[in-house]
C-alpha cells in the first residue's frame, strides 16, 4: 500500500507542478502574443481543464500525504521542515482557490500567471524540502 500511496502522491504533485510550469513558461507567453479574441477563447478552455485536474490533485495529495505521514512516517511529526511543507501546501491551496474562484471566474486571465508563478515557486520549495527530509 505504501508504494501505491507514494506513486499517487508523486504523480499528482507532478501533474500540478508540471501544469504550473507549462502555464507560466509556455501558455502565458503564447497567449500574450495572440489576438484578444483568441485569448478569450483559448484561456478558459485550457485553464478550466487544468483547474479540474488541480482540484483532483489537491484531494489526492492531501489524502495520500496524510496516509503516508500517519501510517508510514510518523517521525515527520517532529520535523520542522515537514511542518513548513504543510504550511506551504496550505498557502498553495488558498492561492489556487483565489485563482480559480476569483480570477478565473471574473475572466482576469492576465493576472493568473502571476499567482500561478507564486504557486510554482512554493511547489518547487516543497519538492526541495521533501528531498532533504526523506
Amino acid at each position: 500500500m505504501y508504494k501505491t500511496y507514494l506513486f499517487l502522491h508523486i504523480f499528482f504533485a507532478i501533474v500540478w507542478i508540471g501544469g504550473m510550469f507549462f502555464n507560466v513558461l509556455f501558455l502565458s507567453p503564447a497567449l500574450r502574443s495572440a489576438k484578444e479574441e483568441c485569448r478569450q477563447d483559448i484561456a478558459p478552455k485550457v485553464l478550466g481543464k487544468f483547474f479540474m485536474s488541480v482540484w483532483l490533485a489537491i484531494i489526492i495529495l492531501f489524502g495520500t500525504g496524510m496516509a503516508l505521514w500517519h501510517a508510514f512516517r510518523p517521525d515527520f511529526s517532529t520535523n520542522p521542515l515537514f511542518h513548513l511543507k504543510l504550511i506551504l501546501f496550505a498557502i498553495m491551496v488558498i492561492n489556487f482557490i483565489y485563482i480559480h474562484l476569483f480570477l478565473y471566474r471574473k475572466r482576469l486571465f492576465s493576472q493568473i500567471p502571476v499567482f500561478v508563478g507564486i504557486n510554482l515557486i512554493l511547489g518547487t520549495i516543497i519538492v526541495l524540502i521533501i528531498t532533504y527530509i526523506r
